[in-house]
C-alpha cells in the first residue's frame, strides 16, 4: 500500500500522541466511556479501528482476556508505537497484531468480529458511508459497534469546523448524531444509545454512539 498524504499528518503526530497530559484529558475519558458500554460482554474477536498508538487496544485486551484483539490504523507512525506497546513487558498476550488499513477498504474477513470500537477517527474518514458499510460487513449479526466522534450541536457548526480544518490542511468531517444514526440504521445497524462524553479542556466533547449489527 502506498503512503497517502493524509497518513503523514498522523505519522508526525504519533511522536507526541502518548503525552500523559494529552491522554489524560483528551483520550482517557473516551476510552473509559467505551469500555463502560461493553461491560458483561464475552466476545471472541474485537477490532479497534483507528487504534492510534494502541492505548485502547491494550485496555480491550485486559478487559477481554479470552478474545483475540486486533488494531487497525492508516498511519505507520501510530502502528509502530502500537507494536512497541504490544511487545513491551506489561503488554497483554491476546493483542494479536496490528494492520495498516484504510477504514473504507479493510483487508479483514466478513462476519469476523463481535465488537468494533472506533474512537476519535470516524470524523477523519473521507467516505463515512463506505466506512459504515465496511463495519457492517465485518461485524457478526448481534455484534456491537461503538463510535466516539467529534460532533457539535448543530449541522451548521459541524460545517464550520469542516471548512476551517480544510483551510488548515487536514479536514475534519464531524457528523451530527442524528445524521450518524440515520447513516448507521440505513446499513444493518440499530442505534441503542447516543450521548456526550465529558472531558477536560477546550476540546469539543465527542458523541458516543452504541449500535448493534442486525
Amino acid at each position: 500500500m502506498s503512503v497517502p498524504a493524509e497518513s503523514i499528518f498522523f505519522d508526525l503526530w504519533s511522536a507526541s500522541y502518548d503525552r500523559p497530559g494529552l491522554q489524560a484529558t483528551t483520550y482517557r475519558p473516551i476510552h473509559d466511556a467505551v469500555l463502560a458500554r461493553l461491560e458483561d460482554l464475552r466476545p471472541d474477536a474485537v477490532l479497534d479501528l483507528g487504534c492510534g498508538t494502541g492505548q485502547l487496544t491494550q485496555r480491550l485486551g485486559e478487559r477481554f482476556p479470552d478474545a483475540s484483539i486486533i488494531g487497525a490504523d492508516l498511519s505507520n507512525g501510530m502502528l509502530d508505537r502500537a507494536t512497541e506497546r504490544a511487545e513491551s513487558d506489561d503488554a497483554v498476550a491476546n493483542v494479536g497484531g496490528f494492520v495498516r488499513a484504510d477504514a473504507q477498504r479493510l483487508p479483514l474477513a466478513s462476519n469476523s468480529f463481535d465488537i468494533v470500537t472506533c474512537t476519535e477517527s470516524f470524523h477523519w474518514y473521507g467516505d463515512q458511508e463506505a466506512a459504515v458499510t465496511e463495519l457492517a460487513r465485518l461485524l457478526r449479526p448481534g455484534g456491537r459497534l461503538i463510535i466516539a466522534s467529534i460532533a457539535t450541536v448543530t449541522g451548521f457548526a459541524d460545517d464550520a469546523i469542516q471548512r476551517a480544518t480544510e483551510l488548515a490542511g487536514r479536514q475534519i468531517r464531524p457528523i451530527p448524531k442524528r445524521r450518524l444514526k440515520r447513516l448507521l440504521e440505513s446499513d444493518r445497524f440499530e442505534v441503542t444509545h447516543q450521548g456526550r462524553i465529558p472531558r477536560l479542556g477546550f476540546v469539543p466533547w465527542p458523541m458516543l454512539t452504541d449500535a448493534t449489527r442486525r
